[in-house]
């Protein structure tokens, strides 16, 4: 399902709250195009993939990540100081500490380079293969995107993982995958479980694998 039409902001970030990202996207008629696409299918950018590379996987640690790729110029990035970050290590100190102060919102282009403006912060990256890079937190581990160096006529991306959206964004319909990429690559029962599902393995509410609950209709 493509993202709807009208403009919508999709902001995220990592578990412990050092990165915060903020993608503001445009109503349809102002999104580029993806350059690849049939010229009779176009298709916009951004837009959202389930993806079977192995790379991603093991990088992601999912088994099947999936990613909104979006145009780097309709991002921005706030991160928390690491030089005056005040999260308690333990988790039983932080119940009830003051929230960070995260830094103010900067052009994710401007951060998410090989070369970012400024280091005081927990966003870091790691270069997976030549001219690509994973970025995570690494204050608490999570990922958070990746990014490439373009062929020609595509724009910078900022692939972000849709793990780390945030929970309102993902209740909606707004964000739900549109395609697979990569899927020569895929692995056999994964790519089952991303087209058929497994709908006869039983299901529990939480941990409590004594209880069960009734197989749900997600129609």
């Amino acid at each position: 399902m493509p993202l709807p039409d009208e403009a919508l902001s999709v902001e995220g970030g990592c578990n412990c709250g050092a990165v915060r990202y903020r993608v503001a996207i445009p109503a349809l008629a102002e999104r580029p195009l993806h350059p690849l696409a049939p010229a009779e299918t176009p298709v916009p950018l951004p837009f959202l993939v389930l993806d079977h590379c192995n790379d991603c996987r093991r990088a992601t640690g999912s088994l099947l990540p999936a990613w909104l790729c979006a145009p780097i110029e309709m991002a921005s990035v706030s991160l928390v100081q690491a030089s005056s970050a005040t999260l308690a290590p333990k988790a039983a100190a932080r119940e009830g500490q003051a929230k960070e102060l995260g830094g103010a919102w900067t052009p994710a282009a401007d951060i998410f380079t090989p070369a970012p403006t400024g280091t005081d912060h927990f966003l870091k990256n790691y270069e997976s293969s030549h001219e690509r890079w994973r970025w995570f937190c690494a204050r608490c581990g999570t990922s958070i995107a990746y990014t490439a160096v373009m062929p020609a006529g595509f724009p910078n991306m900022l692939d972000i993982t849709m793990g780390s959206v945030d929970r309102r964004h993902l209740e909606t319909n707004a964000l739900v995958p549109e395609r697979h990429l990569w899927w020569d690559y895929g692995i056999d029962w994964i790519r089952r479980l991303a087209t058929e599902g497994y709908g006869a393995l039983p299901i529990h509410p939480d941990y409590r694998i004594a209880d069960t609950v009734k197989r749900p209709n997600l129609s």
